[in-house]
């Protein structure tokens, strides 16, 4: 794998050769390479030419008349204009693009109700109207929905999902907010200064667009070997408070 990452730097034949190669015995095969969150190609990647052979490589093995890959990105819309400096990759966005509209209310009651009624859980009268009020007021909702439905899980009664249960945990605008809080008080006063050195680190400011994450490695956080397990217990804490995402 490691050769193929280090020959596409050199050639934008590579995945596309890469990809016949892996699908020599199966002529009616095909990859579909998934790439979520594009714009961390823009956000992320600060070497110019690095970036330059992982498009071209992209646009090669996508555009062979009968080849074996199919790229689908997913995008943020605010990045759309970093794509215009490159006219190949342009093009392409502009002839397949699929604009994913935000969910509707019909769809975000489905999206409260299904997973519940699967596990044979419901909810108190005007409950759902309840959140779906809240998240109609919250741009960007779905992460804090996502959150608020997994507390007021936390707090179900029987099998029942409470009114009294979703104010306890602050609701669709408080719920990771008051998580946040509680968890970052547990912490001695030496581990919330790494607390704060991790957000700052895991924050990629933008530049004509909105602040994007950015991922970092334990050693970033790390600024001396004594602290290494200070900073992993509370890196630990804060995955399982499911504030930080771990691989």
């Amino acid at each position: 794998m490691q050769t193929t990452l280090d020959q596409m730097e050199k050639d934008e034949r590579t995945l596309h050769l890469a990809v016949a190669f892996a699908l020599a015995n199966k002529p009616a095969g095909r990859i579909v390479w998934v790439i979520d969150q594009f714009e961390e190609v823009f956000t992320l990647c600060s070497d110019e030419k690095e970036r330059a052979s992982f498009l071209g490589n992209l646009l090669y093995a996508s555009s062979i008349p009968d080849g074996q890959s199919t790229v689908l990105l997913t995008m943020r819309a605010d990045f759309l204009p970093k794509c215009a400096a490159w006219p190949d990759l342009a093009a392409r966005v502009a002839a397949q693009q699929f604009l994913v509209s935000p969910m509707d209310a019909d769809m975000l009651r489905q999206a409260i109700e299904e997973p519940a009624r699967h596990v044979s859980l419901g909810f108190e009268p005007g409950l759902v109207d309840t959140i779906l009020g809240d998240v109609a007021s919250e741009a960007g909702a779905l992460p804090l929905l996502e959150h608020a439905l997994l507390e007021l899980w936390k707090r179900r009664r029987d099998h029942t999902l409470t009114l009294d249960g979703y104010r306890e945990s602050g609701g669709v605008k408080g719920a990771i907010a008051k998580t946040a809080e509680e968890t970052f008080k547990s912490f001695t006063p030496e581990e919330q200064l790494i607390v704060r050195r991790i957000m700052l680190r895991l924050t990629q400011l933008g530049e004509g667009t909105e602040d994007t994450r950015r991922r970092a490695t334990i050693d970033e956080v790390v600024t001396t070997p004594s602290e290494a397990d200070a900073v992993e217990r509370v890196v630990k804490a804060m995955a399982d408070a499911r504030l930080l995402t771990t691989t």
